[in-house]
């Protein structure tokens, strides 16, 4: 057996959530009792640093923004370290494709010294999804959660078989696609609705926010998770940017058919 360990590492970018929602539905199927929690989304994450060692297992989840891991999120995985530790690697969209964030995600991780033996995609609400135009809305839900402790059970079970470390092979493309310009998009705040609670702020992965006796946003440093926007409590957070409501409304259209969480075990 490669792995006998107690402890269960979960390491993950979720802005607004739904990976960490599914890397603890996964833990469930796992079936370990010890869980460490590592969540790089606040801004602290970017100063320190981890290590994990060969003997515990590393679960790794990311959003996938435009088909690629997101920027920050890539710099911040590099702050965790493996020792030729076990990960299962889990990318989370909003039900359009994940394109190359898996073997993207699968390449960073190896670099920082992590092997591979199982990964996934799952389905969460799409950033862009409002009550207009719903994109998988309210995903992962009870039955996504319910195969993401399936999945769990399987990687155990394989993990509990294995005589040797065999690294996986997961879908994409290198070179990656090229990104998608973030351009000058962020959401804007309704002075009318807007309580000044600082919500938005407190949940921005970069500091992208601040707010005194209005709600300012830093351009340059917002990367569209719309965290600030799912955790406004007034709704005053909205996307007023043509180009972010066309988007929704492409894939609301074209990407409403339910898809489900793929396994590469």
């Amino acid at each position: 057996m490669i792995v006998k360990t107690s402890k269960v590492n979960l390491i993950y970018y979720s802005p607004t959530g739904t990976s960490k929602k599914v890397l603890e539905g996964i833990a469930k199927g796992l079936g370990i009792k010890g869980v460490m929690h590592i969540d790089l989304t606040p801004v602290e994450a970017a100063t320190k640093s981890h290590s994990i060692p060969a003997g515990e297992l590393a679960v790794i989840a990311t959003p996938v923004y435009g088909g690629r891991v997101p920027v920050v999120a890539a710099q911040r995985f590099k702050t965790v370290k493996g020792n030729g530790t076990p990960a299962v690697l889990i990318v989370v969209y909003g039900n359009r494709a994940i394109e190359d964030a898996l073997i993207e995600l699968r390449d960073i991780t190896t670099e920082q010294g992590f092997k591979a033996i199982a990964a996934a995609s799952f389905v969460a609400e799409h950033s862009f999804s409002n009550e207009a135009t719903p994109i998988a809305p309210g995903r992962p839900d009870a039955e996504d959660l319910k195969k993401a402790k399936s999945f769990g059970e399987q990687v155990k079970a394989k993990l509990e078989g294995m005589t040797k470390s065999i690294e996986i092979k997961v879908p994409g493309n290198k070179p990656y696609k090229e990104r998608n310009p973030s351009g000058s998009r962020f959401p804007e705040t309704t002075a009318d609705t807007c309580t000044l609670c600082g919500a938005c702020a407190e949940v921005c992965p970069t500091r992208a926010i601040t707010v005194t006796d209005k709600v300012e946003t830093a351009k340059e440093k917002c990367t569209a998770c719309s965290a600030c926007v799912k955790a406004c409590p007034t709704g005053a957070r909205v996307w007023t940017n043509e180009g972010v409501k066309k988007a929704a409304t492409w894939l609301h259209t074209e990407y409403s058919k339910r898809r489900e969480p793929e396994y590469f075990l």
